[in-house]
């Protein structure tokens, strides 16, 4: 292990810089002698669980196209094999962070590291995405419970995309969304809008569409009992929810206008005093003051007017 923390410290910024081949032909023997550490346990699960994180923090380091060399070995009996590939340490790692989430111990120090590596690799290598998507996203069947409730994988991390550690919480969506190929209604469909609003106002995506990454356009495979549950699905909270009874039924249409007018009085004294600040999507796909936004049509309604007038 402390090999492993020298090889760490020396190889810190290697993936933050080009490398030639011959350095590239190194980190790749390094990247197999890895793999092996992977695939070895010692006395206890104890021990075992300290060396793969020594393992994995120097994975991270890698270039990531000398990861390649983690799928290529031949499929044996008895091999977790994807694709005609060896997926056995995409396997491991994927166990590791199973064991990270279950312990729930200083998360950032456990998690990140296997995420970073697992999100990055999955951006990079085509099979590894598609198997970890096998995996953690397997089609929808059970939508009757929040996707943040239960104990699969998928369950496990959508409940990290509202951890207090803004480091957590952002590895935890940027893995799932790069396994929907950072599409924003496949993102939403597996995690809720409520869960996943922070990424996507981060990244300009509010209002919908796609990342920048560049991915195939294969379409997503939906289970008989998604396809019959669809149309009842909230999309805030990404189950199934009862149809709520209409809170209007019975009034007449001054009654609805006066309690329309009444919530407007309400919110506009709220935003007055400045206990709340009413937002609107931008052009731009994130969070907006309506401040801005509507001083700025002022303007652009005033521009036009000038012009009219010229």
């Amino acid at each position: 292990m402390e090999v492993l923390k020298i090889l760490f410290n020396i190889t810190f910024d290697t993936n933050r810089r080009q490398v030639d081949e011959e350095e590239a032909a190194l980190y790749r023997h390094l990247a197999v002698v890895l793999r092996h550490c992977l695939l070895t346990h010692t006395e206890s699960k104890e021990r075992t669980q300290e060396f793969h994180g020594h393992t994995v923090n120097l994975l991270v380091n890698l270039p990531l196209a000398c990861l390649d060399v983690l799928l290529t070995p031949r499929v044996e009996p008895g091999s977790v094999e994807y694709m005609g590939l060896n997926m056995d340490a995409v396997a491991i790692l994927l166990d590791f962070l199973d064991k990270r989430l279950d312990r729930g111990l200083k998360l950032r120090e456990t998690l990140t590291p296997v995420l970073s590596l697992l999100t990055e690799s999955a951006r990079f290598h085509r099979e590894t995405r598609k198997f970890l998507r096998s995996r953690v996203l397997p089609p929808l069947r059970d939508v009757r419970n929040r996707p943040e409730v239960g104990e699969t994988l998928r369950n496990k991390l959508v409940r990290l995309m509202t951890h207090i550690n803004t480091d957590v919480k952002h590895c935890a969506a940027d893995f799932l969304f790069v396994l929907c190929k950072e599409n924003v209604s496949r993102f939403v469909k597996y995690t809720g809008y409520g869960n996943a609003a922070g990424l996507l106002a981060a990244r300009g995506l509010l209002g919908g569409g796609r990342g920048e990454g560049e991915y195939s356009e294969e379409e997503d495979t939906d289970t008989e009992e998604y396809k019959e549950a669809k149309a009842n699905i909230n999309p805030v909270t990404g189950r199934v929810e009862e149809k709520l009874p209409d809170p209007m039924e019975g009034m007449t249409e001054e009654q609805k206008e006066y309690e329309a007018m009444k919530l407007i009085s309400m919110f506009d004294k709220l935003s007055r005093e400045q206990i709340i600040q009413p937002m609107v999507v931008g052009c731009d796909g994130k969070l907006t003051p309506i401040d801005e936004t509507v001083q700025q049509m002022a303007e652009q309604i005033s521009l036009n007017s000038d012009s009219d007038i010229d």
